[in-house]
């Protein structure tokens, strides 16, 4: 049962950086008091949720909202599920945390709440948006300084743009059902093509083609995030094969499955041996951004990620695959495939994923 919900000022450790704003929902479970708090990005967080959850914390107990038992559920609205994400929150002995995913349906049975309350929101509803306009004013009368952004940030920006593989130019592409080897190559030109779907946020990332891992490559690898790394392994296959297979809608076709093989066996891989991997995937990053490019890595307009390296890191995998027939029975099997895995997975057709292409791209 929800008994609050209100918008709460918080003050970063870092004295340097103004307060921030975020969303805070309690809730009372099988006798057990969680703290929903959700991240409202833009103008009215510049010190996001995740960075600074201990002092949210911390806050919250000096102000009489909260106890040291209370759950705490970190929130992002602004992700690809149209939900957001949710990560359930631990503190070690010196009241670091520790993040663990979590899920739509997870989350609602935990808080005792319905999906409908998860998918309110913040600046849709009117009270909280109002709340967040007042406190913003109080916090920022005025605009102080105009932000110019570095040449750096602009030329690489640009240059992306140059190159930019377009939705019509790829539906065209795709008019010929390529090969795997003849998708790579189209690719090569426009390693952000990836990134701009599946890193968060924009323009914060690093994107590794043919990575190793073990004794095998993923196609590509992309390293984004803020305070603990996403890195999204993704692996792709032609458009000269049907998604789905000829027996009927469910049961995917033998080249899919062999391309989910792969990832699970990548996942394998990593899950068994995941220290390794974490330190591994941030040696890759550091190379990077200081200018050691052995893997031929393709930093985004922003340059360096904001991670910190000894975090936790999200492991995300894609795979795109073939071509759809009746993306909405497919979409269906999909979904089901999806909530069944031991890491984010996601599965698209190549017309799945044509789907998706927005901004600067849809054209």
């Amino acid at each position: 049962m929800k008994i609050s919900d209100f918008i709460f000022q918080y003050t970063p450790a870092n004295m340097m950086r103004t307060d921030s704003l975020c969303r805070v929902r309690l809730f009372v479970n099988a006798e057990k008091l969680y703290a929903l708090i959700t991240d409202v990005g833009g103008k009215y967080c510049p010190a996001s949720v995740i960075n600074f959850i201990e002092n949210i914390k911390e806050q919250l107990i000096e102000r009489g909202y909260i106890s040291e038992s209370t759950i705490l559920i970190t929130h992002d609205e602004d992700t690809l599920s149209g939900y957001g994400s949710f990560d359930l929150v631990t503190f070690g002995r010196s009241n670091s945390a520790r993040f663990h995913d979590s899920s739509l349906e997870k989350v609602s049975e935990l808080l005792g709440c319905s999906h409908q309350e998860l998918l309110d929101k913040t600046l849709k509803n009117r009270r909280l948006f109002d709340q967040l306009e007042q406190r913003h004013h109080l916090i920022r009368p005025f605009t102080r300084d105009t932000y110019i952004e570095n040449y750096g940030v602009l030329s690489r920006r640009y240059k992306i743009k140059d190159n930019a593989i377009t939705k019509s130019e790829l539906a065209a592409f795709l008019a010929d059902n390529p090969s795997e080897r003849a998708l790579a190559a189209f690719f090569k030109r426009d390693l952000a093509f990836f990134a701009d779907l599946f890193a968060y946020p924009a323009e914060e990332y690093i994107v590794v083609p043919e990575l190793k891992i073990e004794e095998g490559f993923v196609d590509y690898a992309i390293l984004s995030g803020r305070a603990r790394m996403d890195v999204t392994l993704i692996e792709i296959k032609g458009a000269n094969f049907d998604l789905m297979g000829s027996t009927g809608y469910r049961n995917f076709s033998y080249k899919t499955n062999e391309a989910l093989q792969q990832v699970r066996g990548r996942e394998g891989t990593i899950i068994r041996d995941y220290p390794r991997y974490r330190a591994y995937f941030h040696e890759i990053r550091e190379a990077v951004e200081t200018g050691n490019n052995r893997h031929q890595a393709f930093r985004g307009p922003k340059g360096k990620l904001e991670v910190d390296p000894d975090k936790d890191i999200n492991i995300r995998l894609v795979v795109i695959a073939g071509r759809s027939q009746n993306d909405l029975e497919e979409s269906i099997e999909r979904h089901n495939l999806e909530r069944h895995t031991s890491l984010p997975l996601r599965l698209e057709s190549w017309d799945s994923l044509l789907n998706k292409i927005s901004g600067d791209r849809n054209i």
